[in-house]
């Protein structure tokens, strides 16, 4: 089964148009006199919910007597480290505790969240493509496509990990950074559905697609008519995977079906922003995840970000 993973982070500042609600927040870099409750960006009655389950699987692994106050902190720490850019001895010297304790701290709570991220995301039941789908006609074909699941992608900074060379380098215009890729899979209603992470950056996105067997053999059961909507870099990935058209000379018809692809594929690309905007570490700025000693740990910080997106994200 492939590993899910997942997750996002802040905003930039943006210019002010007409109509707008107000200018967007400016994130800053981090600095000691930040909030701790805002730069966490959940309120503290989630904080709450999530470290007491955090609490009782910690005591169940380790068969550890529960620690309520402990397991509060190190959750805290956690969704420090994702909201304020990945560095460790920012969240230490926020928290006045030594840089090795947190990260064992973190890192515990990143494989809580990949242990656990199979209660939030999964890939939808036959009895849900009804409420799921979106009609889509394909210029040359009378019946019409079953839109249920989106796919897109997106590549999160990372250390380059240790004798890794450029194995993970991605050399994208405006994206020259260590990464590593991770793919969205969401339904109508911005929920992840499915995540591909842990690749490198440069994977192209239909390798990455195609390397999660779990979600290839959800795209060979779909029934007739049902498909997934990728964009042009997805083609080829299954025949129930479609893309729109590209080239210079298109019909009316195909210049059509795009537009109608462009309209239903926003979902993901605002699944995305919204996960990116929530959660810093995610951004392609100054911040990046920790890998010096390999990628799971930044695997399970993207699926950490995605559970908590389909858990508390109330805005796309």
């Amino acid at each position: 089964m492939a590993n899910a993973f997942a997750i996002a982070v802040a905003a930039g500042l943006a210019n002010v148009h007409a109509g707008r609600r107000g200018q967007n927040k400016r994130r800053e870099s981090f600095t000691s006199d930040e909030d701790l409750s805002v730069s966490i960006r959940l309120t503290a009655a989630q904080v709450r919910l999530v470290a007491a389950e955090y609490n009782q699987w910690r005591a169940q692994r380790n068969a550890l007597r529960p620690n309520s106050a402990m397991s509060f902190q190190r959750m805290s720490e956690f969704l420090t480290y994702l909201a304020r850019g990945g560095y460790f001895h920012q969240v230490a010297m926020a928290g006045g505790i030594a840089k090795s304790t947190m990260i064992m701290h973190v890192r515990e709570v990143a494989e809580f969240f990949a242990a656990t991220a199979s209660q939030y995301i999964a890939l939808p039941l036959p009895n849900e493509f009804v409420q799921l789908s979106s009609p889509l006609h394909y210029p040359g074909n009378p019946n019409m496509y079953k839109v249920i699941l989106y796919i897109d992608g997106f590549i999160v900074k990372i250390q380059r990990p240790d004798h890794a060379g450029d194995a993970y380098f991605c050399g994208r215009h405006g994206k020259s950074c260590d990464s590593i890729n991770v793919q969205y899979i969401t339904d109508c209603f911005g929920r992840i559905r499915h995540v591909i992470t842990g690749l490198s950056g440069a994977t192209h996105d239909k390798t990455a697609a195609a390397w999660s067997a779990e979600f290839m053999a959800f795209l060979n059961q779909l029934p007739v008519g049902y498909v997934v909507l990728g964009d042009p870099a997805y083609r080829g990935l299954h025949p129930n995977v479609i893309t729109t058209f590209t080239g210079a000379h298109l019909t009316q018809q195909q210049l059509n079906f795009n537009n109608d692809c462009t309209r239903l594929r926003q979902i993901v690309e605002r699944t995305i922003g919204a996960a990116q905007l929530k959660w810093r570490v995610q951004q392609l700025k100054d911040n990046r995840l920790a890998a010096k000693k390999g990628v799971l740990f930044a695997a399970q910080c993207t699926l950490a970000a995605a559970v908590l997106h389909n858990r508390f994200t109330n805005f796309l």
